[in-house]
């Protein structure tokens, strides 16, 4: 048994001859200048060298080979500037101690937290609290290598992909694109990973009991019970609001009441926002087997996991980090993109996905200098901004060839792996843990939106050179636009929640719903029920296969849509059809709908369209779909099915007899 007290001994301990072995750990170097000076009281001295009483965990024990057992502890700093502390690495083979080496943390620890460590292989991974927010640092071991007291080890970082926080100009740059306040608010707060099921239950439960705490009868939103926690924020964020007419002139004060609402809604984030916070952190570091390593926080469970190419692009750019020459362009374009501002880049944006949900009748030369000239992209940029991202531009070298290597990085995945184990993986398929599948739609989120920016920065560069695009190859802009239209998908796709699905779609009135209350002793139920809230690719993933890895699961996932192997958005693959129509049959018919809009209008995708409208009660809508498609598929069954599809639907609904879909 090895101990350590709060005065930096190390005891070795025998169970038959207590203690063997002792050793003053000294304070690292670094650190001895904050220590109280020599003219000092040795009270004062002795107070600031013992460690913290509180629970930390400071030390230890591994094996580097069968015969040597080496003990790591760690010497905490408080207020140190340089970092949070250091690891010494004491050899214990014998009955006498050896002192190692001592490895200094990164001065990116300076005031954190050390929350834990291990030691797995030659590796040390540390778990820090870095203002609330969990952070790993490794570094190599090899205790042959480390031989010496003054060793600088290498430390390498790994932390969340940055998320937005929730500013005021963050959420007043959600309302620049279409769709209502409590829509696009609502679309925040319920994104996967964004807050957990319980973050959001708790912060209902407290906005509810403060509208309940006010004087007067309460609203009834208030007093409803609601099948979802999705219905029921939706629901009672801003009840309490009302228009008011103004006294004087009796007109309704439709400023006062979007103030109001928006005000209420952001007190409802930040609610969440503090929730979270506590949710977030870090306790311990776990193993599963030699290379996969879990973070495990109060509310939440991670992994570590490596960046593909597009999140490392996204990463380093952001962080101004000059990337490969190769991807110089990107760089320039997202300089170029924070130039412009929010609302030029949302006008842009919208203006691209309408591009791509109408029918293509002209070249796209033609319809990006028409685009150009109605959002006035030119005035935002001052002659002389213009005239230097010119001059970086014409630094980049060729802009056909950095085109189509930026293509070929934000459109390829990693299939080795697949392709290795495809023949192994169809005699022992083997089907994805639930946790396998909560990991890969995590990094499926992360990695379609670090493409959909990278993209967005391509037709950025578009825009920028619109009036030059007329002596530029069409299909490199047709193959640009069919990157954009599948990674807009996907990334729509991935940032859907499956809540309403897992919640179910039963009436909490029916009969049977009443008689299992009833079993249940429950009648006074008044709260929605508390479900995972998971994403659309968690439930997508349920009968893929495991071709090792999290990072080969997502991109065998995502190569398998086919949405990204495009050439021209004036085209449909079977793959993106046969995407929507699994959409489809796992129910998410708004969804679907939303997909089929950015495809052309193909008899297969208003087919699919017309089993949509079909589902969702618009019989009439079908109807009309089927008679227009009828004669285009070329064969007597379909063509009759559909044919019998729009006359009875016809005949149901001016009968007006109730029908099932």
């Amino acid at each position: 048994m090895w101990t350590l007290s709060r005065d930096r001994t190390l005891r070795l301990w025998k169970a038959k001859l207590g203690c063997v072995a002792s050793r003053t750990l000294a304070f690292p170097s670094h650190c001895r200048d904050s220590t109280p000076a020599s003219g000092g009281s040795s009270s004062n001295v002795k107070h600031h060298s013992l460690l913290s009483g509180n629970y930390q965990t400071l030390l230890r024990v591994f094996s580097a080979t069968s015969e040597s057992i080496y003990v790591l502890v760690f010497i905490p700093t408080i207020l140190s500037p340089s970092s949070g502390g250091s690891f010494c690495i004491v050899d214990t083979s014998v009955d006498h101690f050896q002192e190692v080496c001592n490895l200094e943390c990164s001065a990116r620890t300076a005031h954190c937290h050390l929350q834990d460590f291990l030691v797995s292989g030659n590796t040390l991974y540390t778990l820090w609290d870095q203002q609330g927010r969990s952070t790993v640092e490794t570094t190599n071991i090899n205790i042959q290598e480390l031989k010496g007291i003054n060793c600088t080890p290498f430390w390498r970082t790994s932390c969340y992909v940055r998320e937005a926080e929730f500013t005021p100009a963050y959420m007043q740059e959600q309302l620049l694109s279409c769709g209502s306040l409590t829509e696009k608010y609502l679309g925040v707060i319920m994104k996967p990973g964004m807050f957990s099921p319980l973050t959001l239950r708790t912060a209902i439960d407290q906005y509810m009991d403060a509208c309940l705490s006010l004087p007067g009868p309460p609203p009834p939103q208030l007093l409803t019970t609601y099948p979802t926690i999705c219905e029921n924020i939706a629901a009672v964020v801003g009840c309490t609001v009302t228009l008011n007419r103004d006294p004087q002139t009796g007109t309704l004060q439709h400023a006062n009441y979007w103030t109001a609402l928006k005000r209420d809604w952001e007190g409802f984030i930040a609610r969440c926002r503090e929730v979270e916070r506590s949710a977030r952190w870090p306790l311990v570091l776990g193993a599963q087997g030699f290379d996969e390593i879990i973070v495990v926080e109060r509310e939440r469970v991670g992994c570590l996991v490596g960046e593909d190419l597009p999140i490392h692009l996204q990463r380093i750019i952001k962080q101004e980090t000059t990337p490969d020459p190769q991807y110089s362009l990107l760089a320039v374009l997202w300089a170029l993109r924070a130039r412009l501002g929010p609302q030029m880049m949302s006008s842009l944006e919208n203006r691209s996905a309408e591009i791509m949900h109408q029918e293509i009748a002209f070249s796209f030369a033609d319809i990006l200098q028409d685009q150009t000239r109605q959002i006035n992209f030119k005035d935002n940029l001052d002659e002389g901004s213009a005239s230097w991202f010119f001059g970086r531009l014409q630094s980049v070298g060729n802009i056909d060839n950095a085109i189509r290597v930026a293509l070929d990085a934000i459109g390829e995945f990693d299939l080795a792996v697949k392709r290795e184990d495809d023949e192994s993986s169809l005699l022992l398929p083997s089907s994805l843990s639930e946790w396998s599948r909560g990991l890969a739609a995590a990094y499926i989120f992360t990695t379609m939106e670090a493409r959909y920016e990278l993209c967005l920065s391509l037709v950025t560069l578009l825009f920028f050179l619109s009036d030059e695009l007329i002596d530029w190859d069409a299909s490199l802009l047709a193959e640009i636009f069919a990157l954009f239209r599948g990674v807009a998908i996907l990334r729509y796709v991935s940032g859907q929640p499956a809540e309403s699905v897992n919640g179910g779609h039963s009436d909490s009135s029916s009969p049977d719903d009443v008689i299992a209350r009833m079993r249940n002793m429950n009648v006074s139920q008044q709260k929605a029920p508390f479900a995972s809230k998971s994403s659309l690719p968690h439930l997508l993933l349920a009968h893929s296969a495991d071709p090792g890895g999290v990072p080969a699961t997502a991109h065998t996932f995502l190569d398998a849509t086919g949405l990204l192997q495009s050439i021209s958005p004036a085209h449909v693959t079977k793959c993106e059809v046969m995407f929507c129509e699994r959409l489809r049959a796992l129910g998410f018919l708004e969804v679907t709908r939303e997909c089929l809009s950015w495809l052309p209008r193909t008899p297969a995708a208003i087919f699919i369209l017309a089993r949509v409208w079909l589902q969702m009660g618009r019989a009439d809508d079908a109807s009309q779909l089927f008679e227009k498609i009828a004669g285009t598929f070329g064969m007597y069954l379909v063509y009759n099915r559909c044919f019998f599809y729009a006359q009875e639907l016809t005949f149901l609904s001016r009968s007006g007899n109730n029908f099932d879909s």
